[in-house]
């Protein structure tokens, strides 16, 4: 194989194996989805029933070590939708997996996260996330503690709901901050109600597209849950994020959904 260009700073993108990828997010083909036949996947290295963690059929970033979590045998099936129980074991095996390979020393850092709906970024329709532990990019490098902080949504022991005041691209991105492991399922419910709003409700209706973004910083897990629109040219051409001007109405906008929630 031809040595790959290195930069501490790039990720290289194989096309060569990319071209071999389905695509399934926007036209929900499930006769093209590798995800759905498991005689065809990779051997499985965790399994809790019908979830399954297996390594990437397509690495497609280089110098990385990429796995797949497949959330569930149900192709048209989505976050939102799962029951508490299958929310809780999807992410306590991707919280369990993400923890593994960063205590490993394999890496130099390790990527966690999930994209959903057409202007995600992704490729494939069917529910699952990605772990992609990095030999020698620092995938946290550019990453600033005061972009998981701003008007609080609401708070409980050992977990907050934010609006981030300092976005990472622009406007409305939604931080969910868990300081204490006791707090697990609440923040596991948190994620999936704060999804649920942003397909529902969230700028005048709803959006079909998020990404979840998981982060370690100083011994505090965060996840930055970011509802996806056409992304601005102010931020492609110059990296300058836009806030809007009445954090306020968001704020009090998911408010409003949460309450509608019995357990709260």
């Amino acid at each position: 194989m031809t040595a790959l260009p290195f930069d501490a700073g790039q990720l290289v993108f194989q096309s060569a194996i990319a071209r071999q990828k389905p695509f399934t997010i926007r036209d929900g083909d499930t006769s093209a989805c590798p995800f759905c036949d498991h005689s065809l996947l990779p051997p499985i290295k965790k399994r809790d029933d019908d979830i399954l963690l297996v390594p990437n059929k397509y690495p497609i970033l280089g110098d990385s070590d990429p796995y797949v979590l497949i959330e569930t045998a149900d192709c048209d099936s989505e976050l939102s939708l799962y029951s508490e129980s299958r929310l809780y074991r999807v992410f306590r095996m991707g919280f369990d997996f993400w923890h593994e390979m960063t205590a490993s020393g394999a890496y130099r850092s390790v990527m966690f996260m999930k994209n959903h709906g057409p202007l995600s970024g992704g490729s494939l329709r069917h529910p699952h996330m990605q772990l992609i532990g990095l030999y020698h990019v620092d995938c946290q490098a550019h990453i600033r503690r005061e972009y998981f902080f701003g008007p609080v949504i609401c708070r409980e022991p050992g977990l907050e709901l934010n609006l981030s005041d300092h976005p990472r691209v622009g406007f409305a991105e939604f931080n969910l901050v868990l300081t204490e492991d006791r707090a697990f399922e609440p923040f596991c419910r948190m994620l999936q109600r704060t999804v649920q709003y942003i397909l529902r409700q969230f700028h005048q209706g709803g959006v079909d597209s998020y990404n979840l973004f998981f982060y370690q910083l100083e011994g505090v897990a965060f996840c930055k849950v970011m509802p996806r629109v056409v992304t601005t040219p102010v931020f492609i051409g110059y990296s300058i994020p836009q806030v809007t001007d009445s954090p306020e109405a968001v704020v009090e906008d998911i408010q409003r959904y949460l309450q509608t929630f019995t357990d709260r």
